[in-house]
């Protein structure tokens, strides 16, 4: 994507390279703010009588991101005094984001939001197109970041998302007429409910038909300071949105799909039941020492990267915050994919021509950068990812159910569900500890996701994986995850973990001798039988089932009250955190951080062409 190319006036203030135009007013840039947008729609005095437990705002042109800061700052003030509303979403679209320097720089001026905008700046995404959900304040606060033409994005915003207000803020018409079109308008007004209000600083006169013609009822008022009028509308028209809850969740399984859905429903605020069929979570696939988190990137952006880039950023913040309280161990040492072989050179070479390239999420490197990053001497060129890392699955599994546990959220352990009846408003689980019922069930049971469900199955297929874990005195030096037709990772507590295995035709997860022995051998025949790893011992292994399906996409969707989550493959770690997000936002009738086509691309009615019709994520 393009950045905003600025510079700075006489007073200090950005101005747009591309418009020719400000970013705030020079003279009580936060005052404009405080008055244009948030004051003109009521608020805070709304969230106070606010019907419902959040608050969704959207507006068209992020800029430095003052609007957001602000509003955020009025929300914690909001919230020392009431729990009426409580979280915040905030979605606003950026065609040309600033880089984050330019960002803490133009941010600089306000020194009371000096503590937001270093929490901004941490969990600021890099350029790549589409949302970016940023979560702050354990929660309460929610930046959906749309990198992109307005105009193109709206459309691809999900119906479930209805805005509350709206901030029609950017560059003045005059100065960018390509976004203040009717299609804005209209879009606007698609996402509206009843007691949607909105605002802009500008009166012009085209401004306040098209949103008339779009449904709303616009009109003039005093604008802020020496600015005589602008406008303010309301959306009395459209339907009212009255979303209905469920009474209590049921979440089947505690690996990392189950454990990462139990804390995003939590965190919703849902009454949520966790059931794990072992004695402790992280017991089945997500039982490894070591897991690595990055994106897959195919040869173009398509959905798989696009989907697989938003994921492995939101993991990470979320994990930035939450491992340390947990007290997981990880390291976000980097991840270096190899191009091992001639199909791999073929498709990073292609990866380093697209536009996503300059993103700064990667950086091409030769074999002797490579030999140097990771410590040890390789023989390819490869890609580097330096925010990304790895960490301990089954770890992160048990801490995160016992913190659930410690909030509220109820775990029965040792339980195995048996057989699932579903009735018109809730279902009955027949499981070891008894009969049990649900408003909503969320079955997240790994390569088991087909065995409980009374519908139609979809083509799930069962991979098994076998890591071993080595000690090695000559590996010691290795410094990153290493990728290449395997993975070698750092070591922990003196073993590294190398794998794995791929094998469609066996059912079970027995660890193998012959298995331990192929992961050595694929070491050695990719990468040239190193000296450094001539010394190696294998001290134990773990094997899983793995989940996939045919297009190699997660499944997670509904049919009646019942919802399936999986088929994350090998990436359960990097996928799980957004995707759980996405599964809580939809039970919840919460705005969603993915597109309509990113939604449909996961949705497991793309597998159930002969079921029931079911509304779609």
């Amino acid at each position: 994507m393009q950045q905003a190319q600025v510079h700075y006036n006489d007073a200090g203030t950005p101005v747009s390279d591309l418009f020719g135009d400000i970013y705030f007013s020079d003279n009580g840039g936060l005052d404009e703010t405080d008055y244009v947008f948030l004051h003109k729609n009521q608020l805070p005095e709304r969230w106070f009588t606010h019907p419902r437990p959040f608050f969704h705002i959207a507006e068209t042109g992020f800029g430095t991101g003052l609007n957001f800061l602000l509003t955020w700052l009025r929300f914690r003030q909001y919230k020392a005094q009431s729990t009426t509303c409580q979280r915040l979403y905030f979605s606003s679209f950026e065609k040309y984001p600033f880089s984050k320097a330019d960002l803490t720089k133009a941010l600089a001026a306000w020194p009371q939001l000096a503590e937001l905008t270093t929490l901004l700046a941490q969990s600021y995404p890099v350029a790549l197109p589409g949302p970016h959900r940023m979560t702050f304040d354990e929660g309460s606060v929610v930046l959906d970041l749309w990198l992109g033409d307005v105009n193109e994005l709206l459309p691809q915003v999900p119906e479930q998302n209805k805005v509350d207000a709206w901030f029609l803020d950017g560059f003045a018409p005059s100065k960018n007429p390509d976004m203040w079109q009717q299609n804005l308008f209209n879009q606007m007004f698609r996402l509206s409910h009843s007691g949607t209000t909105a605002s802009t600083f500008t009166c012009a006169g085209f401004v306040r038909r098209g949103l008339n013609d779009a449904g709303f009822s616009a009109r003039k008022t005093k604008g802020h300071g020496q600015k005589r009028e602008m406008l303010i509308a309301s959306a009395e028209q459209a339907a009212e949105f009255t979303p209905q809850l469920p009474d209590q969740i049921t979440v089947i399984g505690a690996g990392v799909a189950g454990i990462n859905a139990a804390f995003a429903l939590w965190q919703k605020g849902l009454k949520v039941q966790l059931l794990c069929a072992d004695a402790e979570a992280g017991m089945g696939a997500s039982h490894n020492r070591q897991g690595a988190v990055y994106p897959n990137l195919h040869a173009t952006y398509d959905l798989m990267s696009s989907l697989s880039c938003q994921s492995f950023l939101y993991a990470r913040q979320f994990y930035a915050c939450w491992l340390g309280k947990l007290e997981v161990a990880a390291d976000w040492c980097g991840v270096l994919t190899l191009a091992c072989n001639d199909n791999l050179v073929k498709r990073q070479h292609k990866i380093q021509q697209q536009p996503f390239a300059l993103s700064g999420l990667f950086s091409p490197i030769t074999k002797e950068q490579a030999s140097q990053i990771a410590g040890l001497e390789l023989p390819y060129d490869g890609l580097f990812f330096p925010t990304a890392g790895w960490l301990c699955p089954q770890d992160y599994c048990q801490q995160m159910a016992h913190w659930l546990s410690s909030q509220g959220v109820e775990i029965l352990y040792s339980t195995q569900v048996h057989q699932i009846t579903e009735h018109e408003h809730y279902c009955e689980l027949e499981t070891s500890a008894g009969t049990l019922h649900a408003t909503t069930v969320v079955l997240a049971t790994g390569a088991q996701l087909n065995a409980l469900a009374q519908q139609e199955s979809f083509p799930l297929r069962q991979i098994r994986g076998q890591v071993s874990h080595l000690q090695s005195q000559t590996m010691t030096p290795l410094k990153t995850v290493v990728c290449h037709q395997g993975y070698i990772t750092p070591a922990h507590q003196q073993l590294h973990c190398v794998g794995a295995t791929f094998d469609r035709s066996s059912g079970h997860s027995e660890v193998l001798a012959e298995d331990n022995q192929q992961n050595l051998d694929l070491v050695n025949q990719t990468l040239g039988q190193p000296d450094w790893f001539e010394d190696v011992e294998v001290m134990s292994a773990k094997a899983g089932l793995r989940a996939t399906v045919p297009d190699h996409m997660p499944v997670l969707g509904k049919q009646k009250q019942l919802w399936r989550f999986g088929a994350l493959g090998a990436r359960g770690l990097t996928w799980a955190p957004l995707l759980a997000e996405v599964l809580a936002c939809a039970i919840a009738k919460e705005p969603l951080p993915l597109t309509v086509q990113q939604l449909d691309s996961i949705d497991i009615q793309r597998y159930l062409r002969h079921s029931t019709a079911e509304q779609p994520l």
